[in-house]
């Protein structure tokens, strides 16, 4: 029964355009647990298989395979490979991945908050430098320490790496008080400081305070992006994660960026000012010169907001090895 569940979740689920964790997310499980059903390793408690019925809009009796005909067999299993082999074929851009250990609690903690940091960084990457960002895959990884993670390129390369304490709170610039307490640095900017139990506060705040800050989402992440050694307020591990993704996002953006994201950066801009775009783009202006040209100007930290007037300047002056991209970057910068 085991593996004719297995066969059968996986085939519904990817007919149904969901991945694990979108479909873990709808029945309030974790990717995990999904993972488990579809390789057979265990099988969900009734109530649990009463949801995914309902999600997935079958029967439960098609989920434990009843009534499974030889041809539907075949068909089944030859879908489940070719999505596989897409699978294996289409890698994610970034990837976060997590050490099975404390912090996949984070993970499930930011799965109820329906990962609403990932989604405010996001905003405001898109609000700040006019970028689109690719959705942030978050992975639990067997190879990494319980208190590891890292951020990849593709699923292959890794950009950048730390270790936290969760679920402690990170104080710049303080010291260990004593044996509960961990002194370490933060590995976004290196700055050292204690990581300390949530309910040691020994600052004097109230927990009302403490609360607001573990909801604070990046906020807090800007403090640590400054590299300062002043006493601010304490980070989360999340905070710490989301200011390392967006400095290793603008320091990599030129290999994140691909086509695609320029396309539907032009499509969006086309919608506000057709004029500047519509017979320019890809017609005069080749989406490759575009793509270099924003790739540049991020790399410098210079704003793309405006990405009609990046047109203009690129359909009005001819290629020239670059040389355009310095009066481009004089022209926008702030």
């Amino acid at each position: 029964m085991e593996t004719e569940f297995a066969e059968r979740l996986a085939m519904l689920r990817q007919e149904r355009g969901l991945t694990q964790q979108r479909l873990a997310d709808k029945l309030g499980l974790t990717a995990q647990a999904i993972s488990k059903y579809e390789k057979g390793i265990s099988l969900p408690e009734v109530d649990t298989l009463k949801s995914i019925a309902t999600v997935l809009d079958c029967s439960t009796d098609y989920l434990l395979g009843h009534e499974l005909t030889q041809e539907s067999r075949v068909d089944m299993l030859a879908r489940e490979r070719s999505a596989e082999i897409d699978r294996a074929i289409h890698k994610e851009e970034l990837v976060l991945n997590i050490g099975m250990g404390p912090l996949v609690d984070m993970l499930m903690e930011e799965n109820k908050n329906r990962y609403e940091g990932m989604h405010r960084l996001r905003v405001r990457l898109a609000g700040e430098y006019g970028i689109l960002v690719p959705i942030i895959r978050l992975k639990d990884q067997w190879g990494l320490a319980k208190n590891e993670y890292e951020i990849c390129l593709n699923d292959r390369k890794v950009l950048g790496k730390g270790t936290l304490e969760y679920p402690m709170l990170f104080y710049i610039g303080e010291k260990a008080e004593n044996e509960s307490q961990i002194e370490s640095e933060e590995p976004v900017w290196h700055n050292a400081g204690v990581w300390r139990p949530a309910e040691a506060n020994t600052a004097g705040k109230k927990d009302a305070d403490m609360k607001a800050t573990a909801d604070a989402g990046g906020e807090p992440a800007e403090a640590a992006s400054e590299g300062t050694q002043k006493n601010v307020r304490p980070l989360t591990c999340m905070d710490i994660i989301i200011a390392h993704l967006e400095k290793l996002i603008l320091e990599n953006y030129d290999k994140i960026l691909n086509r695609q994201l320029v396309a539907e950066m032009t499509e969006k801009a086309r919608s506000w000012y057709p004029a500047s775009i519509n017979g320019v783009v890809p017609e005069r202006v080749s989406l490759a010169r575009l793509q270099r040209a924003i790739a540049g100007l991020i790399r410098e930290r210079v704003p793309v907001n405006r990405l009609d007037l990046v047109i203009d300047f690129l359909d009005e002056h001819p290629e020239n090895n670059g040389e355009e991209l310095a009066e481009l970057m004089e022209m926008l910068r702030p």
